[in-house]
């Protein structure tokens, strides 16, 4: 797991994080960098671009001699292309998670072993050998990318957002990373299951935390991956209606001061 305090270390363990709670509109308390999906990829936003390149279309500009019913059909190939992006990237975010629960269940594991009153001294020690080396595995499933953006962060980080269409205004979509800083995670990485050390002797209570927030983690995925199958379907149905000389209109940029350019209707549930 990413060690906080030296940014550029590539392994370390979990470190515990205050809570955001009651301070949600405070988005400059979040990890991270503000990052979006435009042009299929996933980059870093550019706020000194115009908004189609910045949020939609990426590095790559509109053609400025060509019509608007051009233009309206490479942005939406743009944005179907996004959601394509975003779906693989929450895809990968998913087999992590797979992977996080399968070692999860194997720290179980060892800890029955190691808890057992039919282990003797020597079976202990090799329960802690071996809740040493899957917790190792844990930090390096941590560190999971997708186009070098990363899957889970330690405590909340800023969402990966995506511009899409919704009757006639752009409207932004977030794809969280998986917050694997949570009290449950952190007790594992922090824990032992036998020896003399310093660190937290887990309990079957502890394990079974961790495992509800991964549980909470993989439910929140599959509702992503939800959300932006269903608007992909939208978008395929739009270029649909294109073939069929159906015309489709760029949305109209928002200019509010309070929420920008883009609707954000997940910040008012």
């Amino acid at each position: 797991m990413k060690n906080l305090n030296n940014p550029g270390s590539s392994s370390g363990s979990y470190t515990t994080v205050k809570s955001a709670h009651g301070q949600k509109n405070n988005s400059h308390l979040l990890k991270g960098f503000s990052k979006v999906v435009a042009g299929g990829r996933v980059i870093r936003m550019q706020k000194e671009k115009p908004f189609l390149e910045r949020m939609v279309t990426g590095h790559t500009s509109l053609p400025v001699t060509t019509g608007a019913k051009l233009n309206s059909l490479a942005v939406l190939e743009s944005i179907q292309s996004n959601l394509e992006a975003g779906i693989d990237l929450v895809n990968c975010q998913e087999t992590g998670l797979a992977k996080i629960g399968g070692r999860l269940s194997e720290v179980a594991l060892t800890l029955n072993q190691a808890d057992s009153p039919r282990s003797n001294h020597e079976e202990k020690e090799h329960a802690q050998v071996r809740f040493e080396e899957i917790r190792s595995k844990l930090r390096e499933l941590a560190l999971l990318t997708y186009d070098g953006t990363a899957l889970f962060s330690i405590g909340k980080a800023k969402p990966i957002t995506i511009a899409v269409p919704s009757i006639g205004r752009w409207e932004g979509l977030s794809v969280d990373r998986a917050n694997l800083g949570q009290p449950g995670m952190v007790t594992i990485d922090k824990g032992k299951v036998f020896g003399s050390s310093s660190h937290y002797h887990l309990d079957a209570a502890s394990v079974k935390r961790a495992c509800d927030e991964w549980r909470s983690l993989c439910m929140s995925n599959r509702m992503q991956w939800g959300l932006l199958t269903d608007r992909l379907k939208g978008i395929v149905n739009c270029l649909l209606n294109f073939d069929r000389h159906r015309p489709w209109k760029v949305p109209i940029q928002g200019n509010s001061l309070l929420i920008g350019p883009l609707r954000r209707p997940n910040q008012n549930n």
